[in-house]
């Protein structure tokens, strides 16, 4: 089973956007658990799954506008450094966050390190397709 940490509270949409594909994903794929870190209560109003699934409470979040570096240090408590910190810990195998993505980068290297022989911190996209559903690279 694999532990997903998900910033809920990342992305223009969030935490509404961010729990639904979790609601999906729960739906979809039985060999996966999420994490979701953010607002308790907002958290809640979307999510309708009920098994695999567990919330980390926090009211604080990294904003799209914030400087990257500074926010990982001084926010301790955001939704995107604690599921960073659950993958350092190793209580997740992979942090997933629609949030700052400078920020997201910076946690990837500050908090949870490097990789052995790897550079640079890979980016996923999603590019659109015919059939709408698009294609993850």
């Amino acid at each position: 089973m694999k532990k997903i940490a998900v910033d809920a509270m990342g992305g223009d949409y969030a935490p509404q956007a961010i729990v639904e594909g979790v609601n999906q994903a729960l739906a979809d794929f039985s060999d996966i658990e999420v994490q979701l870190y953010g607002d308790e209560a907002k958290i809640k109003q979307y999510l309708t799954a009920t098994e695999r699934v567990s919330i980390i409470h926090t009211d604080e979040k990294i904003d799209s506008d914030d400087e990257p570096t500074r926010a990982i240090r001084k926010k301790k408590n955001a939704s995107m450094v604690l599921a960073a910190k659950a993958v350092k810990e190793g209580e997740a195998d992979a942090v997933l966050s629609a949030g700052n993505t400078g920020a997201l980068l910076a946690a990837g290297f500050f908090i949870v390190g490097r990789i052995k022989n790897i550079d640079r911190p890979g980016l996923m996209s999603t590019l659109p397709t015919v059939d709408g559903k698009g294609l993850t690279c």
